[in-house]
């Protein structure tokens, strides 16, 4: 039975995340009917935001950092004319202005956002300050400015343009704040806007077709339906370079010792299919198809960094 495995639980589950709440609150939600606190989620989607938001369950909260790193697609819709302190729809009006940009002009200044860019993000997030979230400082009126950040935005899109909204696609990479990316778009078209509406719709190989609803989560989870919608560990790990293991040489690492690499049965495949397996920062380990450590491979040691236990 399901209900009887909770407690064991590892893995994958993906909620489609509705407007109004934020993502710590839907880790709470979980946490407290699973029983569990060894539980995470994998990237803040704004509380305005709606979509993907995949939640690690167990040993996946120590593959937070690689979903985390995966390119996200978003859709938002931009406001012109005004800009707000939190750079959306909740926040209260700064500056106005009567510019309405045309389709043609839009079009013309996205190139611009393309690639590697620098981007300054929101007074209104989650970042910390001296130990405090930097949204808590702007509530309290309290001066923020945050220094620019590197980016990377992959893919820029103008799906609709009417007189004061506009309706973008985008896939970008770790730490980009689509509130920002829509307050540069308008400052480059010499105007204002903040964001009105934003869905998040894949992180990495995980998209809305894996998503469940949190209002429906308690009543499916001791359904047969539920099973699959759990997606494994290892979802994550399909572009991180592999070596295969045995038996003898899983239970080493697991151990927390260290193996020889020229020791290891699949470990010419490897080399041949990456032959500058050293320049990786991350390697995973594999036994009969589940994960066991992250790895380091140094002078010809393959080291444990982190385990993955599975009951």
């Amino acid at each position: 039975m399901i209900k009887s495995n909770l407690n064991n639980f590892n893995g994958w589950i993906i909620i489609d995340k509705e407007s109004g709440v934020t993502s710590r609150q839907v880790v709470n939600k979980i946490s407290k009917i699973l029983k569990t606190r060894k539980i995470g989620h994998g990237g803040t989607l704004d509380p305005l935001g709606t979509g993907v938001l995949p939640i690690a369950i167990g040993e996946a909260t120590k593959l937070i950092s690689f979903i985390q790193n995966k390119k996200k697609k978003y859709s938002f819709t931009i406001k012109w004319g005004e800009s707000t302190d939190t750079d959306d729809i909740e926040g209260k009006v700064l500056e106005t202005s009567n510019i309405r940009p045309n389709t043609d002009q839009i079009k013309i200044v996205l190139s611009s956002f393309i690639g590697k860019i620098d981007q300054i993000p929101p007074i209104y997030s989650a970042i910390k300050i001296d130990g405090k979230r930097s949204y808590s400082l702007a509530r309290k009126n309290i001066s923020i400015q945050h220094k620019p950040r590197k980016i990377e935005v992959h893919k820029l899109i103008l799906k609709n343009n009417f007189d004061n909204l506009a309706d973008f696609e985008v896939i970008c990479g770790k730490g980009t704040y689509v509130r920002s990316l829509a307050r540069d778009i308008a400052e480059k078209l010499n105007t204002k806007g903040h964001v009105i509406k934003l869905r998040r719709h894949f992180v990495g190989n995980f998209d809305e077709k894996d998503t469940i609803f949190i209002d429906f989560f308690e009543e499916i989870l001791h359904s047969p339906s539920f099973l699959s919608k759990i997606k494994p560990i290892e979802k994550v790990l399909d572009d991180i370079p592999a070596l295969f293991l045995t038996k003898t040489e899983a239970t080493k690492l697991r151990q927390g010792q260290k193996i020889k690499l020229n020791t290891l049965k699949y470990n010419n495949c490897f080399i041949k299919e990456h032959p500058d397996y050293r320049k990786f920062e991350r390697v995973c380990t594999f036994r009969d198809k589940k994960v066991v450590a992250l790895i380091e491979i140094d002078n010809g040691l393959v080291k444990p960094k982190r385990i993955i236990n599975y009951e």
